[in-house]
């Protein structure tokens, strides 16, 4: 592993590993009215100048109804592409388009004791457009607006005219998913390897 020299990044912002930590604000978009958040952490290893990969883990609990809860656990990866070069960072705000995968677990259970979970595993795919706000050339907070798709099962809660909520599988993979919104911080702390040249 290369010193993290102050002037290292300027050079060349390949190498650069990063840590940081992130919340989610989930919002899904197949007709149930539900508004969950949640937290998480990442971590950035940069390849090139304009070739970023983020390695992430986030939990979110979301509220359907006010008669049902549901927890969704997100482990992934995704591969940012920045539209403008980042000149080291030192330039304040660095757009980025980003694309990825990710394990996804989703439970739901009916609010009352002794209620059944019903829960399934599955993989998911997102695409995101974001940007990094580098305070300094280390550290950096962003913010991305992420949509995912569920592939596989997916459960969802349904509100029935009686005022009931029923919980629904759909087997195949749809267009359905949901909208997050992503606000992370995060801090350079090491170079895996020197520049060329």
């Amino acid at each position: 592993m290369t010193e993290f020299k102050k002037d290292s990044i300027f050079k060349s912002s390949g190498g650069n590993f990063s840590l940081g930590m992130r919340s989610t604000v989930n919002m899904f978009s197949d007709g149930v009215p539900a508004f969950g958040m949640g937290v998480g952490a990442s971590a950035r290893l940069q390849l090139l100048d304009r070739l970023n990969t983020e390695w992430f883990g986030d939990y979110m609990t979301s509220n359907l109804y006010n008669k049902a809860n549901r927890t969704d656990v997100h482990i992934g990866w995704n591969v940012m592409f920045y539209i403008l070069k980042p000149k080291g960072f030192t330039r304040k705000f660095t757009p980025f388009v980003a694309a990825g995968n990710c394990f996804d677990y989703s439970g739901i259970r009916l609010n009352g004791p002794n209620q059944p979970l019903y829960d399934r595993w599955t993989s998911a795919v997102q695409m995101s457009l974001g940007c990094h706000y580098n305070i300094t050339p280390r550290f950096d907070i962003s913010l991305s607006t992420l949509y995912m798709i569920h592939l596989g099962k997916e459960i969802d809660a349904d509100l029935e005219k009686d005022g009931s909520v029923s919980i629904t599988e759909h087997r195949d993979a749809a267009w359905e998913g949901h909208i997050m919104f992503v606000i992370s911080v995060h801090y350079k702390i090491a170079k895996l390897w020197k520049p060329k040249g």
